[in-house]
């Protein structure tokens, strides 16, 4: 995977625990596995599109929460 997957994956594990949420919570969420939320979060599975759209909503942050500054940033 890309330095953007992990970066995505960090960002999810940090707004996770952030929340004192734990992976189980994640899975019921978007209807996968704990073991793909936490593929997720290592940046080993890139997330798809629709479920970084539910996370935004279970986090309540923005999308671009997810993503660096720039893509050029140093992530």
């Amino acid at each position: 995977m890309t330095l953007v997957d992990r970066h995505v994956g960090r960002r999810v594990r940090g707004k996770r625990r952030a929340l004192g949420l734990v992976e189980d919570h994640g899975a019921a969420v978007l209807g996968v596995d704990r073991s793909v939320i936490d593929a997720y979060e290592h940046g080993t599975l890139r997330v798809p599109p629709d479920h970084l759209i539910k996370l935004s909503q279970m986090f309540e942050v923005p999308l671009a929460y997810f993503f660096p500054a720039s893509p050029c940033a140093d992530i």
